[in-house]
């Protein structure tokens, strides 16, 4: 009897699975996450985010699906048709829209040094629906040693787009056949274009008699002036996305371009010539912070709220300004001021010069209308004004569906 007891207490049977007593039945805590390089720092062997995570209870499952097929995958988890306890939000972009669906699940969390602006786009209406996890702003990166050359001097640290387009002008003038590059394919297209589209002083969307309506037929000026830059850019610039805007910074393929502050880490990496970059911002600019939320029919809650502590704790954000280069705390940005010399004016950007869109319900519907009306334009497919006219009823008829 008592070996027959011995045996027992040391073997046992669970769900067809014979396990030892000393063996933890582990969680599977499952993440979604959008493939950016910013995104790559959590998967990273040489960082060990996922590797250092103190919790022998969870078995972390994190999986990253393109840009491009990201936004209908999150769908499928929010319809029931397949199951994540973690998604990556983009900020307040598409907050409003997944709250009032009922699709996350509100947390409490102390923000510390987490930049203040941060932590409002991480609320909405008074509750925490997100969690930081590095942001996409507005940066200009240029190559000073061209740029000096034909100024005389550097880039001021923000610049209007206009300044930008008449720099990309003198470039062209003084022998520089490919001066700019643009992030102007169509999945990239609208938030590229977004500062030329709001230097005529509206945003793209704005709240009249209690109403969220689109200015986009009021931007014909703005999108002119994004448009004339394709000729300072290469032809194919209309295929351009977040790598091939790396690849002609990194290499010296072209004089200066606009990119996402979570890109500076990649583009600093492999660059020729870093000492050579010089960085500035529009006061048009926009930023969205790139965020972990839980979702509502996640069964693993808690542990998913311990997780993600972890992933915004400072330890973890340092980590990421190192990879991406785009941190959410302050002292992340004071203490590697020195070492990535972007961070002053990305932190201004952050704090001072970047806008948030307004709350927006039927966020992704709306703007893959402008992403796609816009793209049109760009590639000849249509004239600004047609464009323009087809965009403005195409986001009555989202508003109309979403009444009925």
């Amino acid at each position: 009897m008592q070996l027959l007891w011995v045996l027992l207490m040391k073997n046992l049977n669970w769900k067809g699975r014979t396990i030892t007593m000393n063996e933890k039945v582990k969680i599977k805590l499952k993440v979604l996450a959008v493939n950016d390089p910013a995104v790559d720092v959590y998967i990273d062997k040489n960082y060990k985010v996922l590797e250092n995570y103190d919790d022998d209870t969870v078995d972390i499952q994190f999986d990253i699906v393109p840009w491009d097929s990201y936004f209908p995958t999150m769908l499928k988890v929010f319809n029931g048709e397949t199951s994540y306890d973690i998604i990556m939000v983009a900020g307040h972009l598409w907050l409003a829209d997944f709250v009032t669906k009922q699709y996350l699940e509100p947390m409490d969390y102390e923000f510390e040094d987490i930049l203040p602006v941060i932590a409002q786009e991480m609320q909405y209406q008074g509750k925490t629906y997100l969690s930081p996890s590095f942001c996409d702003g507005h940066v200009i990166v240029y190559r000073k040693s061209t740029i000096e050359k034909v100024l005389g001097k550097p880039l001021d640290p923000v610049i209007t787009v206009d300044q930008f387009i008449e720099v990309a002008k003198k470039l062209k003038e003084n022998g520089i056949d490919s001066p700019i590059a643009l992030k102007a394919h169509q999945s990239e297209i609208l938030t590229d274009a977004l500062p030329y589209l709001r230097s005529t002083g509206l945003d793209l969307y704005e709240i009249k008699d209690n109403k969220v309506v689109c200015n986009i037929k009021k931007m014909e000026e703005g999108l002119n002036k994004y448009l004339s830059l394709k000729s300072y850019a290469p032809d194919d610039t209309y295929t351009f996305g977040n790598n091939e805007i790396k690849e002609v910074l990194a290499h010296n393929k072209v004089a200066m371009a606009v990119t996402w502050s979570g890109q500076l880490g990649v583009v600093t990496k492999e660059c020729d010539d870093l000492e050579d970059l010089g960085f500035s911002t529009f006061d048009t600019a926009w930023n969205v912070t790139w965020s972990f939320a839980i979702t509502k029919n996640s069964q693993n809650k808690e542990k998913a709220k311990a997780f993600l502590a972890y992933l915004r704790s400072k330890e973890v954000d340092r980590l990421v300004g190192a990879y991406c280069g785009a941190p959410v705390r302050k002292n992340s940005y004071i203490e590697g001021m020195n070492k990535y010399p972007w961070y002053k004016v990305q932190l201004d950007m952050i704090e001072n010069q970047a806008t948030p869109l307004i709350d927006l319900l039927q966020a992704g519907d709306k703007n893959n209308v402008l992403y796609e009306e816009i793209y049109n334009v760009f590639t000849g497919q249509k004239e600004v004004r047609e464009a323009l006219k087809d965009a403005e009823s195409r986001i009555e008829a989202v508003d109309e569906r979403r009444t009925l």
